[in-house]
C-alpha cells in the first residue's frame, strides 16, 4: 500500500491499521522512511507498507485503511475538510475455481498539478498481471468513523468541475466537465477555473471473462488530490497512437512531445510491463522531446486486453514557477502469430487440412473455419480471428497441439465439384485469453464424379396430360469408379421428402441426361424427383452400389387475387432443390394478348418466393372480373465449375380471376314526420321501414346472395345484427319507439361481406304538456291528471304531489302500460279524494330517444282540483 502525504503536514505513520475484511485488523509497519515524490516544490512524500496475510476460507473481502485527516481547505468538500477521514479499500474475491488472481496495480501517483483555464488529464496507469478486464468509474470519496465502522460518502462533496456552480471550458464554449474513460481510465477535466486543492475518487473494477460470461472479481478505490494553480504556463502535448504487435517480435516506438511555450520537457513512462520493456528519452530540445520505447514480446504476452503504457511529458520551468504535465495512455495489443503452412487435400468427399506445429505452446485451441469459394481475406496486424464478414463458418475446434483435421461434413460428405476453402487461428486460455492472426486461406475442389440435377421444369400445364422435363449433368471424372455405371430416376407426388417414389427411368448411357415425364397433373400438383447414381461393386457385376443420390422438386405456383379494395394478385411459389435459387432473380411472366410476357423479376429464398402484381407493368391497371394467367421462372446456380449456370426452371401456368368487390348498398328509411304525428299521435307498437339500392355495376359484383341488417337503439350503443333477407326492403316492427340507427351489408355467393352502407336513423317526437286543472267528479271529462294526447314514447315515469304546505300527499312510479301517462285521479296515497285546491307536482319522465343525454326530463308545476 502507498500513502502520499503533504510534506508540511504533521502526519507521521510509522505503522498503519489495516482492516482485512474478515473481522481481523492488523498492524503494518512502514517500509523504510518516507521518500519525496516528483519535483521538490510539490512537497509530496511517499510512505510504503507491505504485508502478507492468509484468509481462512474462500470469499469476498474488503481490505481497507482509514486515514485520520484529509488536507485542509479542499474546495469541493464541505469545510472543514481536515476533519474528514480518509478511506480507501481493495476488494478481493477468493475462488479456487477461478484460479490465481492479482489485483490491479496503479502505477501513477495520485497527486497532480493542474492550471486554471487549461485542460487537465490524469491516468492511474492501472495494470492487471492476469490480463483481466478493467473498468473505471467515478465515485464520491468515502470516510469512516472507526476501523470497523461502515464507510459513508463524504458530506458536501461535489465534482471539481461543479465547484462554485461550474465555469467554462478551455475553449470558452460549453460548461466545464470532468469525466473518466471507462476503458482506458483517462481522467479529463476541461477545465479548472478556481485555484486551490480538489479531491477526486474513482473505482477500478476487475472483471474476469470466460465462456460463461463476465464476473466482477474485485476492485481498487483511488482517492487523489489535484492542486490547481494560476500560471501562464501551458502544458506539453503528447499524441501516442495505439498499436498491435505479433508475439515474438520487438516493438520499437518513438514518442514525441511538444511544448507550446518552447520549454524543455522531461519524458517518462510508467507501466506494468516496464521492465522488461524499456523507455529512455533521446532528444530534449527547447519545445520538443522524443523518447524510444522498446519491448521484446513473447507468446506469454498474448492477451485480449491491451497493455497500457502511460507516458508523461512535464515541462521544466524556472524556480518558483509551476511545472505542468500531459499524461497519455498508449495501448499495445499483443496478438498471436498466425498458424503456418495451411494445406488442404481431398479424397472421397473429404478434405484433410494440415499445418505446422503452432509456435506458441501456451495456446489452448485451434479453431477451424470453412466456406464455399475463396474470400480473399488477409488480416492486418490488429485483426485477430476470422470475422463473420468473410463468410467463413466455424466447423471444428481442436487442441493447439494438433496439426491436422479431416472434414467429412459431419459424416454427410462434402459436395462433389464444390470448392471448399479453409482458414484457422489459435485461441489462448483465460484469464488473459487472446487470439492469433488467421492463417493463410487454402482452397480445394472436391472431385466431380457424380451427376447433378439441374432441371425440374414444367413444360406443359394440364390436369391429365402435363409434362415435366428433368435434366442432370454427366459425371466428369469416373476413372476411379467401377463400370458399368447407371442412372435411376424416381418420382413422387408432392415436393416434400419422404417415401412413395416410383422409378420412371433407368439407363447406363452416361450421355443420356434428359427425361420428359408426361401424363401428369401439373395444374394441381408438384412432383419430386430423385436421381440415383450406381456403380458395380466389382468389375463385371451389375451396378448395385449407390454412389450418390440427389432430389429436386418442380416449382409450384399459387395465385391469391385480392378481395379488398386493391386491384392486385399475389403470386407465391415454392420448391425444394439442391442448387441455390436465392442467388439470382426469378422472372415473373403474365399472359398479355395471348402471349406470356416478362413483367418483373424478384429475389427469392432457398425454398420459395413471393410477388404481388399491382398492374404497374405497361401502365395498365388490373381489371376486376378479368382472368389473368402467370408462370414463374426460377433462376439458380450450384456455383460449381463446369456445372451449367444459370439453372432455369418453370412453374406450371396458373390462371385466376380478379374478383369484383362486394359493394355496400345505398340505404334509406321512412323517417317519422313529427308535424303529421302530432296531428294524429299513435301508441306502440311502431315500425321502421328500410329500403336500399344494391350497387352492382362497374367493379361491384352482381352476385349478391343476401343482405344483413344491423341496428343500434341509441347513438352510443354498438350495432347488433337484426337479421338477413334476399329482398331489398326490411320492416323492423313491434317497436316501443322508432328511435335508432341502421346499416346494411351485402354478402355475395362466395361468402364475402361488403362494407357497411351509409347510416340512416330515426328519432321520436317528444311532446309532453300537463294540464293545470282536473275535475275528478266521475263524469268522464277531465277526471284524471295526464299529458295531452300528443305525448308518446314514454319509457318510465315517477310522479309526486305536494300540498300547499309542501307535504307529499301522493307518489306513483310506472314503467309499463298506460300508467306511464300518470293518470292521477286527485287522490292521496291511500286512495282518498283530496279536497279541492291547488297542489304542486314533480314528474320525472324517461323517454325513448337516440340521445341518452336527452332521455330524462323533469317537469314541475301546479294543478288545481275542482269538484
Amino acid at each position: 500500500m502507498k500513502i502520499y502525504t503533504d510534506t508540511p503536514s504533521n502526519a507521521e505513520d510509522p505503522t498503519v491499521q489495516i482492516s482485512m475484511g474478515d473481522g481481523n485488523t492488523i498492524t503494518v509497519p512502514r517500509v523504510g522512511p518516507e521518500t519525496p515524490v516528483g519535483d521538490p516544490s510539490d512537497q509530496v512524500t511517499l510512505a510504503l507498507y507491505r504485508w502478507e496475510y492468509t484468509f481462512g476460507s474462500p470469499g469476498t473481502y474488503k481490505v481497507s485503511w482509514t486515514g485520520i485527516n484529509r488536507n485542509p481547505s479542499i474546495l469541493n468538500i464541505a469545510p472543514p475538510s481536515d476533519q474528514v477521514t480518509f478511506f480507501i479499500s481493495t476488494t478481493v474475491n477468493i475462488n479456487p475455481l477461478r484460479g490465481f488472481n492479482s489485483t490491479p496495480v496503479l502505477t501513477v501517483a495520485p497527486v497532480d498539478l493542474a492550471a486554471v483555464g487549461r485542460v487537465y488529464v490524469h491516468n492511474p496507469g492501472a495494470y492487471d498481471a492476469d490480463g483481466d478486464s478493467l473498468a473505471f468509474k467515478l465515485r464520491v470519496p468515502q470516510q469512516r468513523g472507526g476501523i470497523n465502522a461502515e464507510p459513508t460518502n463524504v458530506p458536501g462533496y461535489v465534482l471539481p468541475s461543479l465547484y462554485g456552480g461550474g465555469c467554462s471550458r478551455a475553449s470558452g464554449t460549453g460548461t466545464s466537465f470532468l469525466t473518466i474513460d471507462v476503458v482506458t481510465g483517462q481522467l479529463t477535466w476541461d477545465s479548472p477555473c478556481v485555484k486551490g486543492e480538489y479531491n477526486v475518487a474513482f473505482v477500478v473494477e476487475e472483471w474476469r471473462v470466460s465462456a460463461n460470461g463476465a464476473v466482477k472479481i474485485g476492485e481498487v478505490v483511488r482517492d487523489m488530490q489535484i492542486i490547481v494553480k494560476e500560471t501562464p504556463n501551458r502544458p506539453p502535448q503528447l499524441a501516442p497512437k495505439d498499436t498491435c504487435i505479433i508475439a515474438g517480435t520487438t516493438l520499437n516506438g518513438i514518442i514525441r512531445a511538444t511544448d507550446p511555450d518552447k520549454d524543455f520537457i522531461t519524458l517518462t513512462a510508467t507501466s506494468g510491463i516496464i521492465p522488461p520493456a524499456t523507455f529512455r528519452q533521446t532528444v530534449n530540445n527547447a519545445g520538443v522531446a522524443t523518447g524510444a520505447f522498446s519491448w521484446s514480446t513473447t507468446c506469454s504476452d498474448v492477451r485480449e486486453r491491451p497493455y497500457q503504457v502511460i507516458f508523461k511529458a512535464e515541462d521544466i520551468r524556472p524556480p518558483n514557477e509551476t511545472d505542468l504535465a500531459d499524461l497519455q495512455p498508449w495501448n499495445i495489443t499483443v496478438v498471436g502469430p498466425p498458424p503456418q503452412n495451411l494445406v488442404a487435400t481431398s479424397s472421397n468427399k473429404t478434405v484433410t487440412i494440415t499445418w505446422d506445429p503452432y509456435i506458441c505452446q501456451n495456446a489452448s485451441t485451434i479453431r477451424i473455419y470453412r466456406r464455399e469459394g475463396a474470400s480473399g481475406f488477409v488480416p492486418d496486424v490488429c485483426q485477430t480471428g476470422v470475422p463473420a464478414s468473410t463468410g467463413y463458418v466455424l466447423i471444428a475446434e481442436v487442441s493447439a497441439k494438433e496439426t491436422s483435421y479431416t472434414d467429412n461434413n459431419k459424416g454427410a460428405g462434402l459436395k462433389a465439384g464444390a470448392e471448399y476453402c479453409y482458414i484457422i487461428y489459435a485461441e489462448f486460455p483465460g484469464p488473459a485469453r487472446g487470439k492469433s492472426l488467421a492463417s493463410n486461406e487454402t482452397c480445394i475442389t472436391i472431385e466431380q464424379d457424380i451427376p447433378y440435377l439441374t432441371n425440374v421444369t414444367v413444360d406443359r400445364t394440364d390436369r391429365t396430360n402435363g409434362a415435366i422435363t428433368v435434366k442432370w449433368t454427366q459425371p466428369r471424372d469416373v476413372s476411379r469408379l467401377t463400370q458399368p455405371l447407371e442412372y435411376r430416376l424416381l418420382r413422387k407426388e408432392g415436393m416434400q421428402t419422404g417415401t412413395g417414389f416410383v422409378e420412371v427411368k433407368r439407363t447406363r448411357n452416361m450421355a443420356d441426361t434428359t427425361f420428359t415425364d408426361q401424363g401428369l397433373n401439373t395444374l394441381e400438383k408438384a412432383y419430386r424427383y430423385r436421381l440415383e447414381f450406381y456403380q458395380a461393386p466389382t468389375p463385371g457385376a451389375q451396378p448395385t452400389e449407390l454412389r450418390d443420390s440427389t432430389e429436386a422438386s418442380s416449382v409450384f405456383l399459387v395465385l391469391t387475387p385480392s378481395t379488398g379494395d386493391l386491384k392486385e394478385i399475389k403470386l407465391d411459389w415454392t420448391y425444394s432443390v439442391p442448387w441455390m435459387n436465392q442467388a439470382k432473380k426469378h422472372l415473373i411472366y403474365r399472359q398479355i394478348n395471348g402471349t406470356f410476357t416478362l413483367i418483373d423479376s424478384v429475389t427469392a429464398t432457398a425454398s420459395g418466393g413471393t410477388y404481388t402484381d399491382k398492374g404497374t407493368f405497361g401502365g395498365t391497371v388490373l381489371q376486376r372480373g378479368t382472368e389473368y394467367c402467370y408462370y414463374v421462372q426460377t433462376v439458380g446456380t450450384y456455383d460449381i465449375k463446369d456445372v451449367p449456370s444459370p439453372l432455369r426452371n418453370n412453374s406450371q401456368q396458373v390462371c385466376a380471376t380478379l374478383p369484383k368487390i362486394v359493394c355496400a348498398p345505398v340505404l334509406s328509411i321512412e323517417a317519422l314526420d313529427c308535424a303529421v304525428f302530432s296531428q294524429n299521435p299513435t301508441q306502440p307498437p311502431y315500425q321502421n321501414v328500410l329500403n336500399w339500392v344494391p350497387q352492382i355495376t362497374g367493379d361491384c359484383t352482381d352476385q349478391i346472395d343476401f343482405y344483413t341488417i344491423y341496428f343500434k337503439p341509441t347513438d352510443d350503443a354498438e350495432y347488433t345484427k337484426l337479421g338477413t333477407t334476399k329482398e331489398t326492403t326490411f320492416t323492423h316492427g313491434d317497436l316501443q319507439s322508432v328511435a335508432g340507427c341502421y346499416v346494411v351489408t351485402a354478402t355475395d355467393v362466395l361468402g364475402r361481406e361488403s362494407p357497411v352502407s351509409n347510416e340512416v336513423c330515426n328519432d321520436n317526437c317528444i311532446t309532453f304538456i300537463l294540464p293545470n286543472i282536473i275535475t275528478p267528479n266521475g263524469d268522464g271529462l277531465n277526471d284524471v291528471f295526464r299529458p295531452d294526447k300528443r305525448a308518446a314514447f314514454i319509457k318510465s315515469m315517477k310522479f309526486k304531489v305536494f300540498n300547499r304546505w309542501g307535504v307529499q300527499v301522493f307518489e306513483k312510479t310506472a314503467t309499463t302500460g298506460d300508467d306511464v301517462f300518470i293518470n292521477w285521479r286527485g287522490v292521496d296515497k291511500d286512495g282518498n279524494r283530496l279536497t279541492d285546491g291547488v297542489y304542486y307536482y314533480e314528474a320525472e319522465v324517461e323517454f325513448f330517444t337516440r340521445n341518452p343525454a336527452e332521455s330524462r326530463k323533469k317537469y314541475k308545476g301546479w294543478v288545481e282540483i275542482v269538484q
